[in-house]
């Protein structure tokens, strides 16, 4: 498979995924479940607001930096990986701040939206993998033959 064709795999997948999960509920709380889309609007919000949980939104301009690096293998595949643990670290959160006085409630359960989103950062982490490894066989073939 061309590198090319793989590139355009990753980002369909990992956009698409992304996708899905903004139309999804994200978490539940005893005061109700958060709808991803506002999550992804709103959570930048919840910096001023309080909670070291609102920091896991940060995961959100990593993961659109990676798409949008995608042609800097490196780069993108950081920014992937790094997205990836943010994201995968609001599990570590068991509650989270529900309305703009601070409040916070328990998170009851993760849903759809939620294991959607990490699925879009987990696909662009693994589409840059194995981007990664075959720019780096197809380089290692084309040396071998020059060599020989």
């Amino acid at each position: 498979m061309k590198v090319s064709t793989l590139v355009k795999i990753t980002l369909g997948v990992s956009i698409g995924l992304m996708l899905l999960a903004l139309n999804q509920e994200a978490y539940c709380t005893a005061e109700g479940c958060m709808h991803s889309m506002m999550a992804f609007i709103f959570g930048i919000f919840g910096m001023f607001i309080g909670g070291n949980e609102t920091l896991v939104w940060f995961a959100n301009p990593l993961l659109i930096s990676a798409w949008l690096f995608i042609k800097h293998r490196k780069a993108s595949f950081l920014l992937s990986l790094l997205s990836t643990l943010i994201a995968v670290s609001f599990l570590m959160f068991d509650k989270v701040v529900i309305n703009e006085a601070g409040h916070s409630s328990i998170i009851t359960r993760y849903v759809a939206g939620y294991w959607l989103w990490i699925g879009s950062h987990v696909a662009m982490l693994l589409g840059n993998s194995l981007i990664g490894l075959k720019e780096c066989t197809y380089l290692k073939t084309k040396t071998k033959t020059k060599n020989d």
